[in-house]
């Protein structure tokens, strides 16, 4: 009985001590866990967040799409037919600038004194070789000199020929501001080519 006593208290502290240590660690352990659960949560926020699946979308509104905008026609106020024809008469290229066509009259008056000019020209010079043929006829050359003849005949045609030149230009003049004066009203938009709005295919891929 002695030597159980003896034994008991010997391995009695023991006991104590382990059970101390078991104790302990316990502690330690249930003290740590709600460090562990914080830590998990804080690592689950800075973790980033889940991608959502990929995603290949495509709208069928959005595809290639052409659109064709005709020409329209553009009305104005109109200018008088009979205004555009008298100016033209009165002055060659006033008509194309009551019609507000500013480009035909530097080529009107370029035209119509290149003619004019000639023509001056061609008649001078047929008066002149006139005068010579009626100065070379005589009693004993009724016929006159052949070569101032012919000289005389040849500018009398480049004359003439000049002359029909000059009426046929002052004619077209005319007709020309008569015509513009008729369609003013009536100018086409200068968007004559077919527009096309062309929308390219959208493609939205999310990661």
């Amino acid at each position: 009985m002695h030597s159980l006593r003896s034994k008991l208290s010997r391995s009695f502290p023991n006991h104590v001590k382990q059970i101390r240590q078991y104790t302990l660690a316990a502690a330690v352990i249930l003290m740590l866990s709600p460090l562990a659960g914080l830590t998990a949560d804080a690592q689950g926020l800075n973790r980033p967040a889940s991608a959502p699946p990929k995603t290949l979308r495509l709208n069928e509104d959005s595809l290639i799409t052409a659109a064709t905008a005709t020409s329209d026609t553009v009305a104005r106020q109109g200018k008088s037919t009979t205004t555009a024809l008298l100016f033209s008469m009165a002055i060659p290229g006033a008509g194309q600038i009551y019609n507000g066509a500013y480009w035909k009259p530097p080529i009107i008056w370029g035209v119509g004194y290149y003619f004019w000019s000639v023509y001056n020209n061609q008649d001078k010079l047929y008066r002149q070789s006139r005068a010579l043929y009626t100065a070379s006829i005589t009693t004993s050359a009724p016929d006159g000199d052949a070569l101032a003849k012919g000289n005389r005949n040849f500018y009398k045609h480049q004359r003439d020929t000049f002359g029909w030149y000059l009426a046929i230009a002052y004619i077209v003049n005319v007709l020309d501001a008569y015509v513009d004066a008729s369609l003013y009203s009536f100018e086409v938009s200068p968007n004559l080519q077919p527009k096309n709005d062309i929308q390219w295919m959208s493609l939205q891929v999310r990661f």
